[in-house]
């Protein structure tokens, strides 16, 4: 499948029957799926992690309003990109019985914008960037273990 990705020059939206199911990672408390991305070799470019929590639960943001609460980070690490930057959606501070202050909390689904640039030497054509999301879920009445999943992002690379 390898070969004909790389000699395909048609555009990334049309190949996407070639895409992998792995390109959506699920556990039964998350789901994170990338769509494809275009990106130029040269300039930094914007891709989007689309994330779904399962109903009734909740997780921390990216910077919890307590030190001790296990925030939701993502590192990207494989695929020949770097991370310019990571804009997490901003939270919303809600209040729950275990908690004596509001807990600032991402629900349902939301969007993780990651500006990313190909690294020197990246060869053009279809590439996979990839990496890890790390939260911990939590209910109205318990938290679950903290959990990480994988999270492939498909890229075009002009």
């Amino acid at each position: 499948m390898l070969k004909i990705l790389s000699s395909f020059s048609a555009p990334l939206s049309k190949l996407a029957f070639l895409v992998p199911l792995t390109l959506c990672a699920q556990t039964d408390l998350l789901t994170v799926s990338a769509p494809p991305a275009t990106g130029k070799k040269a300039e930094p470019f914007v891709v989007k992690l689309n994330v779904q929590l399962k109903e009734g639960l909740h997780c921390n943001t990216n910077k919890p309003n307590d030190e001790l609460l296990i925030p939701m980070k993502l590192t990207i690490d494989k695929g020949g990109f770097d991370v310019v930057k990571v804009d997490y959606p901003a939270g919303k501070n809600e209040k729950y019985s275990f908690s004596d202050q509001p807990l600032n909390v991402y629900t349902g689904a939301f969007t993780i914008s990651v500006t990313l640039k190909a690294k020197p030497g990246t060869p053009g054509g279809l590439a996979m960037a990839g990496g890890k999301l790390r939260y911990q879920a939590c209910s109205d009445t318990m938290c679950f273990p903290p959990k990480t999943v994988d999270v492939r992002i498909p890229i075009d690379l002009r």
